[in-house]
């Protein structure tokens, strides 16, 4: 059932000037939907949060993998020099070079990165991108499942119709409900029900089944290696460790998930998106969300998505709030 959405809702001079539309789905370890807001079942993108579930055909056919290299396989990382060379060590594992990643081009997201480059009269490479571990993991798994390695970024190759099967067997859907894009780094985007990716964080939370062992090595990876999963001063790396228990990934136009292992009901999985895409707006429905299910919320916390705007000059000018309100099943 359709609910009312949340509202972030950024105000001026006591104005409201920009509202920002918000669905959340909260899943439990058996995969029941236990609260939820706005409509549980929108069929949405989770974007890059689907990266956990990309990198489980890695996780599986490579049992020996670094944890930091299935970190990054999971990540969208911000091209510092940290991120880069454990990038390239996972793509040498399967003989292959950056000219081999398909994902395109873009300036590291860390402007000190990108500074540096343009310091060096560099240009960026595809190792540069956000999601390079990741291609350089789909690489190393097709080459460890006698898949071809030409095409792997393409919906009818062998490794992209597994992860959409992973999808649906993950989310407890059916294949032919995993609607297919493509995605900004060139492979297949997978749209399902907002309750399905929560269904999938859920199951990232509490693992179960044939593939809990490769769920929890994701799990600890990306826990274990938040720096890795986004970078300096970016939501995923700041709220893991704020977090016990948690493993979060965010995805493009407002997307984020999370896999929660301690809270007073128990395992849980969380999937939310704002309507707008408006990203700003994601640290504060985190808070929010965690706070309704009973997680300590810190003052280090909260200082992730502070309650007043400032201006340029320092200056208060406005304020924001967070309006999440669960209905619980």
């Amino acid at each position: 059932m359709t609910q009312q959405a949340g509202q972030v809702v950024f105000t001026r001079g006591g104005v409201p000037e920009s509202v920002h539309h918000v669905h959340v789905a909260v899943v439990d370890a058996q995969g029941w939907v236990v609260a939820s807001c706005g409509d549980a079942g929108l069929v949405t993108f989770p974007r890059s949060s689907s990266k956990p579930v990309q990198a489980l055909p890695l996780a599986l056919a490579v049992p020996e993998l670094p944890d930091d290299e299935l970190a990054i396989a999971c990540a969208s990382h911000a091209g510092t020099p940290e991120h880069l060379a454990v990038a390239e060590r996972l793509l040498a594992r399967s003989g292959s070079s950056v000219n081999d990643l398909r994902c395109g081009t873009h300036p590291p997201f860390n402007p000190e990165a990108a500074a540096d480059l343009t310091r060096r009269n560099e240009k960026p490479t595809p190792l540069h991108h956000n999601c390079s571990g990741k291609h350089a993991g789909m690489l190393l798994a097709c080459e460890r499942n006698g898949w071809r390695r030409e095409g792997y970024a393409e919906h009818g190759h062998p490794l992209q119709v597994r992860i959409r099967e992973l999808h649906a067997e993950l989310g407890g859907v059916g294949v032919d409900d995993v609607r297919a894009g493509t995605d900004g780094c060139s492979v297949p985007a997978f749209a399902l029900p907002l309750d399905a990716t929560a269904r999938i964080f859920a199951r990232l939370a509490a693992p179960q089944g044939e593939l809990a062992p490769a769920l929890e090595r994701i799990f600890a990876a990306m826990t274990a290696h938040s720096f890795l999963i986004a970078g300096p001063g970016r939501l995923d790396t700041t709220l893991m460790p704020l977090v016990p228990g948690l493993a979060a990934k965010m995805g493009a136009e407002a997307f984020y998930g999370m896999a929660l292992r301690d809270t007073p009901r128990g395992p849980l999985g969380v999937a939310f998106k704002i309507a707008d895409g408006g990203e700003r707006a994601r640290p504060h429905v985190a808070l929010a969300v965690l706070e309704a299910l009973g997680v300590p919320v810190t003052e280090e916390m909260r200082a992730l998505a502070p309650a007043t705007l400032q201006n340029w000059a320092g200056r208060e000018v406005g304020t924001v709030e967070a309006h999440v309100g669960l209905t619980w099943a």
